[in-house]
């Protein structure tokens, strides 16, 4: 299959505060190391890899985002190892009022960096794998709206409270499940761009909550973890099952030509997945529509046929890695929608001189309509979900209008 990359509709500033003014903590610009966007009204929400902080921006008149408000995660969550410790947030989704928040779950090794260390250091740092206890942050934040189409991240507002899923030291309870999965398990102890485990995505419908996985892809099937949370009324959430067994998450295998899953967002009661390489490589990048994702409960696995490909994703080589794709505002109606696409290691080209400014991509997405299916079970406990496209669709058409083979 011949891959071309979509071309962008237009390119979309985002305009941030100096990152010594944001935090002395950081050693590089905000705009350098963005990892996912969500969008509700005026504001966009995005988030850094770096640190454990959320930014707001707002739109202008011109349609840009500006206005940059940074927020700590401390504000709203007890994070084990507190302001100082990298949360390295891979997903943010708004969902009836709450906003979001996931961090990767994964390890690190450490980079050789030849031009700073000796041939002896650079071996030993690869030797080395760190954990942040911040990283297994899964929580949810209430928004308060403060009119015109502005909202803040608060701790409490209206009896909501902002509440995460119970952390410790070393894991949360999410990771502790996934340590004795039979899938997963075997991969938690591995680093992040190693096939190791790594959440980079997640999207909220109700109760429902979607984790996509980088890593593991296992034989060339991607993963994604269906939850459903429940709030205690305190700051904890729990995770829970329809029938209230173990494990608290269901499993959807989904075939994206060997590709992991880097960012999730919901279109109506579809799923929009940004893959991208697991290992630290540079492409390709594609986003996929999964229709009627909600009708899934037992364990499943989505063959290609269930998939549609919306578009191919440029990238460049050693820059521009597509992290977070949102919706800017429009209605679900509409027969073309913004898909804003932001980009970790952005190049040149999209760097403002000014030193805060970055621009994202901005591609017109037709409206799909939900494709047919149909669902077997197998002998070995898990559902197969396959797909008929409606009449007159026999055949995937992708982001350039050409048959999918």
């Amino acid at each position: 299959m011949i891959h071309t990359a979509a071309t962008p509709n237009a390119r979309l500033r985002l305009s941030f505060h100096p990152h010594d003014a944001v935090d002395p903590a950081l050693d590089k610009p905000v705009r350098n190391n963005i990892s996912v966007a969500v969008a509700i009204g005026r504001c966009l929400f995005v988030a850094s890899d770096e640190g454990a902080r959320i930014e707001r921006l707002i739109a202008g008149p011109d349609g840009h985002y500006a206005d940059h408000r940074s927020f700590a995660l401390t504000d709203f969550f007890d994070l084990p190892a507190g302001s100082e410790g990298e949360a390295d947030i891979e997903g943010l989704a708004v969902d009836d009022g709450w906003l979001w928040v996931v961090g990767s779950h994964s390890l690190a090794r450490r980079k050789p960096k030849p031009q700073e260390h000796s041939g002896d250091e650079c071996l030993k740092r690869l030797t080395e794998v760190k954990r942040e206890a911040n990283r297994c942050l899964l929580g949810r934040i209430p928004l308060a709206a403060i009119g015109d189409g502005v909202f803040d991240p608060v701790r409490q507002h209206e009896g909501r409270q902002a509440a995460c899923v119970k952390m410790g030291r070393k894991r949360n309870a999410l990771a502790k499940a996934l340590k004795s999965d039979e899938h997963i398990g075997r991969f938690v102890h591995i680093p992040a761009k190693e096939n190791g485990l790594d959440i980079e995505g997640i999207a909220v419908s109700g109760n429902r909550v979607f984790l996509g996985l980088r890593g593991p892809v296992l034989r060339g099937w991607a993963c994604i973890l269906d939850l459903r949370i429940a709030g205690s009324g305190s700051d904890r959430l729990k995770l829970r099952t329809p029938d209230g067994k173990a494990p608290a998450y269901r499993k959807r295998f989904i075939d994206l030509d060997g590709l992991g899953i880097r960012e999730l967002a919901f279109d109506g009661d579809d799923l929009l997945i940004l893959a991208g390489p697991t290992m630290d490589l540079d492409g390709p990048v594609h986003v996929w529509r999964w229709s009627g994702c909600l009708d899934a409960d037992a364990p499943t696995v989505i063959p290609r046929d269930r998939l549609t490909r919306v578009l191919d994703v440029p990238f460049g080589t050693g820059f521009d890695h597509a992290e977070g794709i949102a919706w800017l505002p429009g209605g679900t109606g509409d027969p073309e929608r913004r898909l804003i696409v932001v980009y970790d290691n952005p190049g040149r080209d999209r760097l403002h001189p000014n030193g805060t400014g970055v621009d994202a991509d901005v591609f017109a997405v037709a409206a799909d309509a939900s494709p047919r299916c149909t669902i077997s079970d197998r002998d070995d406990g898990l559902r197969v979900v396959g797909c008929a496209q409606e009449i007159g669709t026999a055949d995937p058409i992708d982001a350039q209008g050409g048959r999918i083979e």
